[in-house]
C-alpha cells in the first residue's frame, strides 16, 4: 500500500482521480475533472482552497464539501 499524498492537482490529473464535489444547499454532487482546474488554479494547487461554486444554485465555498467529505455526505 502506497504512503504518498495525492493533495495536489496535478497529482489527482497524473493519477487519473476525478474531485468529488457536494453542495449543501441544494444537495447537488458532481466530480470534476482536476485537468480542467490546472490551468487556471496551477498543477500545485489542492482542491480545499479553490473557490468553488454550485452550478445549480450558485452556492458559495463555504457550502461546498469537496474531497473525502463530498464523498462522505453523499448518502
Amino acid at each position: 500500500m502506497s504512503t504518498k499524498r495525492v493533495d495536489s492537482l496535478g497529482r489527482l490529473s497524473y493519477h487519473n482521480l476525478k474531485i468529488p464535489v457536494k453542495c449543501r444547499a441544494c444537495g447537488h454532487f458532481a466530480e470534476v475533472e482536476p485537468s480542467s482546474l490546472i490551468l487556471r488554479f496551477g498543477w500545485a494547487t489542492e482542491p480545499e482552497h479553490i473557490p468553488w461554486r454550485c452550478s445549480v444554485c450558485g452556492a458559495r465555498r463555504r457550502m461546498i464539501l469537496v474531497g473525502r467529505a463530498a464523498r462522505m455526505h453523499r448518502s
